[in-house]
C-alpha cells in the first residue's frame, strides 16, 4: 500500500492536539516504564510511548510522526503500525502536549513516566489530576472515538426479506469495566461521555465472559449531540470518511427522506462502504491538522 508524502511539513503545536493526542493513547495506548536503567547489555532503557492504528491510517500516523517524532513499525500480522516514542526528547514533548488533558485509570501510568523523566533529568514537571472538565469542552472525544468507536448504518429488514421501514445511524463506543493494571473503574469517563451524548450506559459481555461498558447512540437528541462535536472537533483517521457517511444518513433521517426507496437504496448504498468494507480513502482532511 502506498501513501503520500504530502503532508510533512505540519505546525509545532495546534492547540488542539494535545487533548486530541491523549484521547487516542487513552483509547488503544500503550506505555512501558522499566524497573532499571539498563539491560545485561549494557543498553540504556527510556520508556516507550506508543499509540497503535489501523494499518489504513497510515497517513495519519505520518503525520503525528512529523508533529510529536518517534518511529513507526508495521505489524503485519494485525494489520496494524505503531507509533513510539522513547527519546528524551520526544517523551518530554509527549508530557508537554498531552499532561492536564488526561481522563481515564491510565494516566497512573502515564504519571509514573513523568516520575522517571524527573528523576534521571532533575526535572520538576507536575504530576496532573484526571481532567474533570466537559467531555465537550476539548478534542479528547475526538481522539479515544477514533481508537474505541464506530459509526454505523442500520437498515432494517424482516428475517423473511420483506422490508420494514426503518433506517437508524448510530454511534458505538466501548471500553472494558476496569483497567488491568491498576483495576480502577471506567465507569466515570464512559458515564460522562454517555451524558455528553445524551444517552445511557450499558454493560456488554464478550472475549470470554469480560464485561465492558458500552454506549450506543442513535436518538435524534443523541445525533444532534454527536453533530456538533465533530463539527467542532474532527476526526482524522478513516473514520472521519465513516462519519460523513453517518452524517449523510443523519440529514436523511433529519429531513425524513430515509425511509423512501430511493432514501433507503442510498443509506445501504452507504453501510455496504462502511469501516472494514471502505476501499475508498481520501486524506485531504489532513491538512487541517495544520491549524487543529
Amino acid at each position: 500500500m502506498k501513501y503520500s508524502n504530502r503532508f510533512v511539513n505540519t505546525l509545532d503545536k495546534p492547540s488542539n492536539l494535545g487533548s486530541y493526542l491523549a484521547g487516542l493513547w487513552e483509547g488503544d495506548g500503550h506505555l512501558w516504564v522499566g524497573t532499571t536503567t539498563k539491560s545485561p547489555s549494557g543498553k540504556k532503557y527510556t520508556p516507550h510511548f506508543a499509540i497503535t492504528f489501523s494499518e489504513v491510517d497510515y497517513p495519519l500516523v505520518v503525520v503525528l510522526q512529523n508533529l510529536i517524532a518517534g518511529s513507526i513499525r508495521h505489524k503485519v500480522e494485525n494489520n496494524a503500525c505503531v507509533l513510539t516514542i522513547t527519546s528524551i526528547a520526544g517523551l518530554i514533548k509527549v508530557i508537554g502536549l498531552i499532561n492536564g488533558h488526561l481522563r481515564t485509570p491510565k494516566i497512573e501510568k502515564f504519571n509514573s513516566m513523568i516520575n522517571w523523566i524527573n528523576n534521571k533529568r532533575g526535572l520538576g514537571i507536575p504530576l496532573q489530576t484526571v481532567d474533570l472538565s466537559l467531555i465537550e469542552s476539548n478534542a479528547w472525544l475526538a481522539g479515544f472515538i477514533e481508537s474505541d468507536g464506530s459509526f454505523d448504518i442500520r437498515v432494517s429488514q424482516t428475517s423473511t426479506g420483506s422490508i420494514k421501514n426503518r433506517v437508524s445511524a448510530r454511534l458505538r463506543v466501548e471500553q472494558r469495566k476496569f483497567d488491568p493494571v491498576t483495576n480502577a473503574s471506567y465507569f466515570y469517563i464512559m458515564n460522562a461521555i454517555a451524558t455528553s451524548l445524551g444517552t445511557s450506559l450499558s454493560i456488554s459481555i464478550h472475549n470470554n465472559g469480560l464485561e465492558y461498558y458500552n454506549i450506543s447512540a442513535s436518538s435524534a437528541k443523541s445525533r444532534a449531540n454527536i453533530v456538533k462535536y465533530f463539527t467542532k472537533y474532527p476526526l482524522f483517521s478513516s473514520k472521519r470518511l465513516n462519519y460523513l457517511d453517518w452524517y449523510t444518513c443523519h440529514n436523511m433521517i433529519v429531513n425524513n427522506t430515509h425511509t423512501s426507496p430511493e432514501g433507503r437504496e442510498l443509506c445501504l448504498s452507504l453501510k455496504s462502504g462502511m469501516n472494514s468494507k471502505r476501499t475508498y480513502f481520501n486524506w485531504d482532511h489532513l491538512d487541517s491538522l495544520k491549524s487543529y
